[in-house]
């Protein structure tokens, strides 16, 4: 299962972002947008993202 990783756009912070099920192929980044793109890392902070904001660590 690929996972896509975010960095906090304020404190810079790496943390999973989505995990993207196997049977979405290879566009795992439009299969991420699907989802809420609102994210939280473990300090509070909040952030937004788009499409280029998703790293593929898998």
């Amino acid at each position: 299962m690929p996972m896509l990783m975010l960095k906090c756009k304020t404190c810079g912070e790496v943390f999973a972002g989505v995990y993207v099920p196997e049977e979405s192929g290879n566009d795992v980044r439009s299969a991420a947008m699907s989802t809420d793109t609102a994210h939280t890392c473990s300090r509070g902070h909040k952030n937004v993202y788009t499409n280029e904001d998703y790293m593929d660590w898998s």
